[in-house]
C-alpha cells in the first residue's frame, strides 16, 4: 500500500503524487517463468494493456509469486504495482472477492473518476481472469 505523505497539498495534487510514485516504481513488473497461471486484458477504451502471472500453490490455493507485464496509462500501472504486492499470500478465493473499493484502498485513493474505473480495475480483471482459468 502506497504510503500517504504528510502534506497539506490540495487533494488532486495529492492523488497525483500517489499515483506517479506506484507507477515510477512498479512491484514485481516482470514475468514469472514457472506460473500455475496467466492472463491477458485489455482496455480497448483508452489502449492500456496487461499480462499477468501467478505461481499458486496446488495444496492451500494461495498465491505465492506475482508477476506482470503491460503498457498503459499511469493508473492502470500503478494500480497493477499495489494489487501485485497485496495478493501475495492471499488465497484465490479472497482475490476474486477484492472490488473496486478495495482496489481504491490500495491507492489510498477515496475515489477516482467515473471515466478511469476501467484503468483502475484492468489489473484486478487480469488477475481474475486468470483465477477462473485454474482447473
Amino acid at each position: 500500500m502506497i504510503d500517504h505523505p504528510t502534506s497539506d497539498l490540495p487533494i488532486s495534487d495529492l492523488y497525483q503524487q500517489l499515483i506517479q510514485e506506484a507507477a515510477a516504481h512498479p512491484h514485481n513488473k516482470q514475468p514469472l517463468s514457472e506460473a500455475s497461471l496467466q492472463a491477458k486484458a485489455i482496455n480497448a477504451s483508452c489502449g492500456d494493456e496487461l499480462q499477468v502471472w501467478l505461481k499458486v500453490d496446488d495444496q492451500s490455493g494461495i498465491v505465492t509469486e506475482v508477476g506482470w507485464t503491460g503498457e498503459g496509462c499511469i493508473i492502470s500501472q500503478a494500480a497493477m504495482s499495489e494489487l501485485s504486492l497485496h495478493i501475495k499470500g492471499m488465497t484465490t478465493v479472497e482475490i476474486t472477492q477484492l472490488s473496486q473499493d478495495d482496489v481504491l484502498t490500495m491507492l489510498n485513493l477515496p475515489q477516482i473518476s467515473t471515466g478511469r474505473i476501467k484503468c483502475l480495475m484492468l489489473g484486478l480483471e487480469a488477475v481474475k481472469k486468470a483465477i477462473s482459468t485454474r482447473v
